[in-house]
């Protein structure tokens, strides 16, 4: 049996896990997460609380099927042609306009890869790193950015070691980017395909 201190609030396992509470919540419902409900409210085991971070953290290295990428930028049309790019590579994609839903998809399922604007109003580059690395220490990101020597770059380099892809975003870097970060994980020849296919870059 365990103690009383074994159990946690919603409050409380969001600050252990770094996850919003109603992420935390979302999961719970979703039964994405070990959780109970205690009255109106959920409740959380520590032990069972760490080992799921701790499988979410194995996701990150963890061999599988095809690459998962999440694209985090403000601007819509940006956030479409990086999908299309990738999606052209072999990935799947999921799309965020602010670093706080970004957060909330990759609490959901850690992806291979994330792309990730720097100047953001509501969670700017660094901010969203500082947050993602409480979760997910080692998760590959590429800052896709018109401002490479800016101070908002700079920043983040103070988050880990990150991968750089200027804009206007050139179709070759960007899938050598995602080569580099996925391996095998990507078939072979997608972009000779897909490129014959529309006839020219997105």
């Amino acid at each position: 049996m365990g103690t009383e201190n074994d159990f946690m609030n919603v409050a409380d396992a969001a600050a252990l896990l770094g996850v919003h509470v109603q992420t935390l919540r979302r999961l719970a419902r979703q039964k994405k997460i070990p959780a109970f409900k205690l009255g109106r409210d959920w409740r959380f085991r520590r032990e069972a609380l760490v080992k799921w971070a701790d499988s979410q953290h194995r996701q990150e290295s963890t061999p599988g099927h095809g690459c998962s990428v999440v694209i985090i930028d403000d601007n819509e049309k940006v956030c479409a042609a990086l999908a299309r790019m990738a999606e052209q590579f072999g990935c799947r994609t999921r799309q965020a306009l602010s670093g706080t839903v970004g957060l909330e998809l990759i609490a959901e399922e850690a992806p291979d890869l994330i792309l990730l604007d720097l100047m953001m109003p509501d969670m700017n580059g660094p901010r969203f790193l500082q947050e993602l690395r409480k979760t997910h220490r080692t998760l590959p990101v590429a800052i896709v950015t018109g401002h490479p020597d800016g101070a908002l770059m700079k920043e983040a380099m103070l988050h880990g070691p990150l991968l750089l892809v200027p804009k206007p975003i050139d179709r070759e870097l960007l899938e050598r980017t995602v080569r580099a970060v996925v391996g095998q994980k990507l078939p072979s020849g997608t972009t000779a395909v897909a490129r014959s296919a529309d006839g020219r870059n997105p």
